[in-house]
């Protein structure tokens, strides 16, 4: 506030005292260096169109401002001048107030300034100016002038579309404005986090708006073209008006909220809390930042009543995401009755560092908390933890879509007895989830991933190093443009099942495989392929449990599938009800009988059946087949009805299917061919 000693006022031309105008010369020529030299006739213009203004304490004249009044509505400040003995008193500020008050139509004030002129910067901004650009200035040396600007009146269109527009205001502090267009050579170490702002989506959500405060610390980037470049960049943000410079009494209760002690320690908390003041006043709903103290100090002060949350990027990407209703990347696997995906937003980021983070690497937790905000920020539906009904976290990916290819930017399972288990399927899922999307490349740009996870890509498929990749066939039905040895008429298995497993879902069709049909009832398809009863008989997503290897057994004597067949799943009838469909496929691995509890004792680590289903399954002397299977594939339509009906009749399978059948290769091909021919 300005000393009430001081007086402020326009000089008019028949009134003008002679020493008061001798006064105002000699403070002009005293301050020349820095004000720049104007000739005694540029006064007496001003004096003439009544633009001069006068500022007295005790009888003297402590200080000027001349300005003029360009067509464009503005006014044009052309040299404010206080004498070094009476500033700090407010005269600087009551005299751009006295020429705004004159003048109430005006759009703005304008003042040009060079940048080395040190501490004004300060000035201009406790009367409201914020720098908006800058140009050459007449100096023999090369000086440049910062042009500083204040809005008046009414909002602009601009401005009025965008406080107008019934969507949430969100602010953005200066180190995300920074994060958000400095160049790419300017290290930033949130800029990956900030980026996701950026979203077509996001941006068509909210209102992104910046405090007048950004453009003051914009304007002390030493670099002219670092700073010419981020001011021009940032000019898409719409700039708040502040009234700090009118009414700081929001700003320092805050400042006071969080003691003197705090800002020693942290000076810049000064400016955080102006950009904070600026939000509170526009009524913004969130202000988003990536200074950890900033947010600290900020949730400590606010009430419910501010209004307005301090959040990090990524957390206004997960807010904003759970208010809409916007389609997402697909993934249908490993969603089984224990595990679900869900938003890694939804999870303290510190518990997900602690339990992801990759040790052999000696990565830092700090590290992985600032991929997993970027993440978060720039693909959050598709940034995901894995964990069962108890909490317990299996599993952490990013993943986004780039053309044609997965790319994935976080792949982490769990440690533990499992973790071989989890990697190995998570390899398998983010082959499936770029096949879902129509993708044919799966990258994982995930360079601090663990020794399991980089051997269970390899046992799956991916090549490479940096980074491993994994092929995607364009369709999982593919035929004869492999080349597969064949002897004696049967194709090499070996050969085949290596080229599905790398290639999966590849399917290789036309070829005399052996292939068998083994009955299952719902009960037990239920245990053995994770999915629930309803998804026998409905379309509901389906998962795919833990393992991708799993046994069977049947006390039945007839042939059964050799290594590297195909096996056809039929799921028959219970107590609990009647499928009769053929659900899904899968691959051989190995076969052998033994007793009952032989068999659970070698097969209980890959199996999900107890003793006593195996023994139930046991012939009369005590003996089951074991089967051991590999890469199940849940058909997506299963075959049942009048269509499986037709496709047995075609191919001479008998009715009923009570026991392990062999069948024609064909009839295989016939299943995953069906809608070729035309079969419904």
């Amino acid at each position: 506030m300005p000393s009430s000693d001081l007086k402020v006022e326009h000089l008019e031309p028949a009134a003008v005292h002679l020493d008061d105008w001798r006064q105002i010369l000699r403070l002009a020529k005293t301050h020349s260096t820095t004000l720049g030299f104007l000739p005694d006739s540029a006064f007496a213009d001003r004096l003439r169109k009544r633009t001069l203004i006068a500022a007295r304490l005790g009888g003297s004249v402590v200080g000027y401002c001349l300005y003029d009044l360009p067509k464009a509505g503005h006014i044009k400040l052309v040299h404010v001048c206080v004498a070094a003995e009476a500033r700090g008193l407010g005269a600087g500020k009551a005299l751009i107030d006295a020429a705004i008050g004159r003048n109430p139509g005006a759009t703005g004030v304008l003042a040009y300034c060079r940048r080395d002129y040190e501490g004004l910067d300060r000035f201009w901004e406790s009367a409201g100016l914020a720098p908006r650009g800058e140009k050459a200035g007449r100096a023999v040396r090369g000086s440049i002038l910062c042009a500083w600007w204040r809005p008046l009146g009414a909002l602009d269109l601009l401005e009025e579309a965008a406080m107008g527009a019934g969507l949430p205001l969100v602010s953005y502090d200066t180190n995300v404005v920074s994060d958000l267009y400095a160049s790419a050579s300017v290290i930033r170490p949130d800029r990956e986090s900030s980026l996701g702002l950026l979203a077509g989506w996001l941006q068509a959500a909210i209102v992104p708006v910046v405090s007048p405060r950004v453009d003051v610390e914009l304007n002390a980037i030493s670099d002219r073209a670092e700073r010419e470049l981020q001011r021009e960049r940032s000019q898409e943000l719409t700039r708040l008006r502040s009234t700090r410079a009118d009414d700081d009494t929001l700003l320092k209760r805050l400042l006071g909220k969080i003691g003197d002690a705090a800002l020693r320690d942290d000076e810049s908390l000064r400016n955080d809390f102006c950009h904070l003041a600026d939000a509170i006043t526009a009524g913004a709903s969130f202000l988003v930042t990536n200074d950890e103290n900033f947010i600290r100090a900020a949730t400590s002060v606010l009430s419910h009543a501010d209004g307005v949350r301090v959040v990090r990027p990524h957390e206004i990407v997960a807010e904003m995401l759970g208010r809409l209703d916007l389609p997402t990347f697909r993934s249908r696997l490993i969603e089984s009755l224990d595990l679900e995906w869900s938003p890694a937003a939804d999870w303290p980021l510190d518990e997900l560092a602690s339990k992801f983070v990759t040790h052999e690497r000696h990565e830092r937790a700090s590290a992985l908390i600032r991929r997993m905000r970027s993440a978060i920020s720039q693909h959050p539906t598709t940034t995901r933890v894995l964990s069962d009904p108890s909490g317990r976290l299996f599993a952490l990916v990013a993943e986004a879509r780039n053309g044609h290819v997965l790319e994935v930017s976080i792949l982490r399972g769990a440690r533990g007895e499992l973790s071989t288990t989890i990697a190995l399927q998570l390899a398998r899922h983010l082959r499936s989830v770029a096949r879902q999307n129509g993708l044919t490349t799966v990258e994982v740009t995930d360079d601090q991933r663990g020794p399991v996870v980089d051997a269970a890509l390899v046992e799956d498929g991916y090549v490479g190093a940096k980074p491993p990749r994994a092929t995607v066939v364009d369709d999982r039905v593919a035929a004869a443009e492999y080349d597969v040895p064949v002897v004696d008429g049967e194709p090499d298995l070996r050969v085949v099942r290596n080229l599905e497993h790398r290639l999966w879902p590849l399917v290789l069709l036309d070829l005399n495989v052996p292939t068998y049909v083994i009955p299952i009832q719902p009960g037990f398809a239920e245990l053995l392929f994770g999915i629930d009863r309803g998804a026998l008989w409905s379309d509901r997503k389906r998962g795919l449990g833990l393992s991708r290897e799993h046994v069977y057994y049947s006390g039945s004597g007839r042939p059964v599938p050799e290594q590297g067949s195909r096996i056809l799943w039929y799921v028959t009838s219970d107590g609990g009800g009647t499928v009769r469909k053929v659900m899904a496929y899968s691959r051989t691995l190995s076969v052998a009988r033994m007793t009952a509890t032989a068999a659970h004792q070698a097969n209980a680590h890959v199996g999900v059946f107890t003793l006593r289903h195996v023994e139930g399954a046991a012939s009369r002397d005590g003996m089951v087949s074991v089967v051991r299977f590999e890469d199940t594939e849940i058909l997506e339509h299963p075959v049942g009805g009048h269509e499986l009906e037709e496709l047995m009749r075609i191919h001479s399978v008998r009715h009923p299917i009570m026991s392990i059948r062999r069948v024609e290769p064909q009839f295989f091909d016939s299943i995953l061919r069906r809608k070729q021919l035309g079969v419904r």
